[in-house]
């Protein structure tokens, strides 16, 4: 039979030992933590270093690769004729494509009605018995 209050006691003492190691841990940590942390004293004329090449950089002209290189303007200026114009011409298309398709309908719609009306007067025809 399973004594529980040994096993209690010792599930109390395996506790214990990870809550003493638990704030070992955590005290290393903070230790650690405090001395990643802690401010450092800058190298001699750092500031001054920092200070002249922000000058420099700003004196500096600023080139995008579009002034550099003129050939880049016209390639992109190619590039947006080239969509322009393919996106009216695929327009155009659907444009004519949906002019078609009303068209067949009403060519269709026109045979219906002629159609019907072409058997009403054979339905006359037929039923007059003076032919």
């Amino acid at each position: 039979m399973v004594d529980f209050r040994k096993s209690a006691k010792r599930r109390q003492n395996d506790a214990s030992e990870i809550d003493d190691r638990s704030a070992a841990d955590e005290a290393l940590f903070e230790q650690e933590l405090r001395n990643v942390l802690r401010p450092l004293v800058a190298p001699e004329g750092f500031a001054d270093r920092v200070v002249a090449r922000a000058r420099e950089i700003s004196l500096q002209p600023v080139h995008s690769f579009s002034t550099r290189r003129p050939i880049f303007r016209w390639a992109v200026a190619a590039v947006l004729l080239l969509t322009i114009a393919s996106g009216g011409y695929l327009e155009h298309q659907r444009a004519r494509r949906i002019a078609g398709e009303h068209a067949r309908q009403q060519v269709l719609l026109a045979l219906r009605i002629t159609s019907t009306t072409l058997q009403d007067v054979r339905n006359k025809v037929d039923s007059n018995p003076s032919n």
